[in-house]
């Protein structure tokens, strides 16, 4: 049976900005007539296509998991998640994120992970630190259209024939180089068109936790 393609989503100001519910967030009676939220723009469209074309998704927050999980039910997102995981599950406390209870609960091993998964979130402290999986690190503001996630993973899953890390991998040797002097990147990043009026950069970074972990990073998403 063919192992299933995963995309992992960050909570907070990536699926949306949801700090303002409080009665959530003060463990009060939901709903509160101070509550409000906003979504990220498209996202339930994104999530309805990318199921449509056989993704599956899960929640891999760094808050506490009582209020992911209330989050995620409150503003009727949990049809779109086969699991939720909080902060015990992801994180110790420090950078990072761990993804690795993720693949194991979709059954992946840390091979099948490394070409059926990858993760977004808004912040570098959100990259993988036990599986070098693929990050997309975007920093866009929410106003901008989540379906631009849905491109860059069927371009990625489509141009390494069933593999995230291998269409990488692609991508990556086909960009023009840009001018780096970051040495968490291997002094080099590339920028690369992936879809008709959609640019990215890309490179592999240097785990700051995780001794010899090169993380393939897609960053700086933006219009051609």
């Amino acid at each position: 049976m063919a192992k299933p393609k995963i995309v992992c989503w960050d909570l907070d100001e990536t699926l949306g900005f949801f700090r303002d519910i409080v009665s959530i967030k003060n463990k009060l009676t939901f709903p509160d007539p101070d509550d409000s939220y906003v979504f990220r723009t498209d996202i339930i469209q994104t999530l309805n296509r990318m199921m449509g074309a056989g993704y599956r998704h899960a929640v891999t927050s760094s808050a506490k998991l009582r209020y992911t999980e209330g989050i995620i039910r409150a503003v009727c997102l949990d049809a779109y998640f086969d699991m939720i995981f909080g902060r015990k599950d992801v994180t110790d406390g420090m950078w990072g994120k761990k993804y690795v209870p993720a693949a194991d609960f979709f059954g992946l091993s840390e091979s099948e992970a490394r070409s059926n998964m990858l993760t977004i979130a808004n912040l570098s402290s959100d990259e993988p630190i036990d599986l070098d999986i693929v990050f997309v690190h975007d920093e866009r503001p929410l106003e901008e259209s989540a379906l631009v996630y849905e491109t860059i993973a069927e371009t990625l899953w489509t141009l390494g024939q069933k593999d995230f890390r291998r269409g990488f991998e692609e991508l990556f040797e086909a960009g023009t180089r840009l001018t780096c002097l970051d040495k968490d990147f291997d002094f080099m990043l590339v920028s690369k068109d992936i879809a008709p009026g959609i640019v990215v950069d890309m490179g592999y970074k240097n785990s700051p936790c995780t001794e010899g972990l090169k993380i393939p990073v897609i960053m700086n998403i933006r219009a051609a």
